[in-house]
């Protein structure tokens, strides 16, 4: 295969399916352009998301790869596009983009986190920036009033999930996401450290309103996603619950153009460090609530 038009002294071989026994080429490719190994991630998006990648022609693990995670027919997000240094400028990630978008399907609505790197790419295959992100990251300071365990705020009871709270998790994000991320939620008890849930303090028996993740980012993060919650005082809360106890620093994806979280954030010890745009190519349909989606599962899954 040719991947792309400018090749002119390698050729490559064809784009592949990968798989769970690919997990130490793809954690390899991360370390190759400077990323975090993030072996758990990688495990997780390997075992629920169709990976693309490219095998070296030196044989040296992968020469690039991109993760397709579906949201339902129409509907789907782009992440980990990675090319290997050694490979770079000479056409891999626009072939792999374009594989992907072919898997996707011409109807579908596709999503991405871009760096200003991969930005124009993006632009030139049709993606259209819809909103700003901003990455949180620091060594959380709790409010005075911080535990949320033994007390029910006007916003509600919060407390750690349990087993039986996953299909409410599950229907709570459907309704706010508006596409079913079940092949990402019903994986993340495995895969986070901590989950903890709102339940609403009125009106009585409404049940769970609100949830939220945070799991391990190598070396040394936790990162907190998704953040689903009624408000932002309940985000808030949930938020708090979660960094609490978290031994490393924080890192928590908000828009910084909507006002009620980021400069609590920043008040709380998360200052704003890295920077990059939510895009988007096909219908610009409006999903779900999202004035409830506070923070995404991770960038990798916009």
């Amino acid at each position: 295969m040719s991947a792309a038009a400018d090749h002119q002294d390698i050729s490559f071989p064809p784009i592949r399916p990968l798989g769970p026994g690919d997990l130490a080429r793809c954690v390899a490719l991360s370390v190759d352009r400077g990323w975090s190994p993030e072996r758990a991630k990688w495990a997780l998006l390997l075992a629920a998301c169709e990976v693309f990648g490219i095998d070296a022609p030196d044989g040296r693990g992968l020469a690039g790869v991109v993760v397709l995670t579906r949201w339902g027919a129409d509907y789907a997000s782009v992440g980990m596009m990675l090319v290997a240094a050694r490979y770079g400028r000479r056409g891999l990630g626009r072939a792999l983009m374009e594989h992907l978008l072919r898997a996707a399907g011409d109807d579908a609505t596709v999503t991405l986190f871009a760096t200003d790197l991969g930005k124009p790419l993006y632009e030139k295959l049709g993606f259209e920036a819809v909103r700003r992100n901003v990455a949180f990251t620091g060594h959380f300071r709790p409010p005075a009033d911080s535990d949320n365990s033994k007390k029910r705020g006007v916003a509600g009871l919060v407390r750690a999930a349990t087993e039986a709270d996953l299909p409410a998790i599950l229907a709570l994000d459907r309704a706010a996401f508006g596409a079913d991320r079940g092949r990402i939620l019903t994986r993340l008890p495995a895969f986070a450290e901590r989950i903890a849930v709102l339940e609403a303090a009125e009106p009585a028996g409404q049940g769970i309103v609100g949830y939220a993740a945070v799991w391990r980012n190598e070396p040394a993060s936790a990162v907190i996603g998704p953040l689903v919650a009624p408000n932002a005082e309940a985000a808030r809360r949930l938020v708090t619950e979660l960094a609490v106890h978290a031994r490393t620093p924080v890192r928590l994806d908000l828009d910084p153009d909507r006002p009620e979280l980021p400069g609590w954030a920043d008040a709380r010890g998360l200052e704003p460090t890295r920077r990059n745009v939510v895009m988007a190519r096909g219908a610009g349909v409006l999903r779900g609530t999202p004035e409830r989606l506070f923070a995404p599962i991770s960038v990798a899954l916009a």
